[in-house]
């Protein structure tokens, strides 16, 4: 049951960090500065943005 709520746990943080790297990118924050604040390497934060932007056809 440990495991369980741990991985509650760190889903919940992925999802908050997720949407904190959004709403910068959305500001108009650079893949730097956001990578900078949530301290993750621009690679990761990048990863994020591309993964939820719509793809417009």
């Amino acid at each position: 049951m440990c495991n369980l709520s741990q991985g509650i746990r760190e889903n919940a943080t992925d999802n908050a960090i997720t949407g904190v790297i959004m709403n910068m990118h959305r500001d108009g924050y650079s893949s730097e500065q956001i990578a900078r604040i949530v301290e993750k390497t621009i690679e990761e934060v990048e990863a994020v943005i591309k993964k939820r932007e719509p793809v417009l056809a």
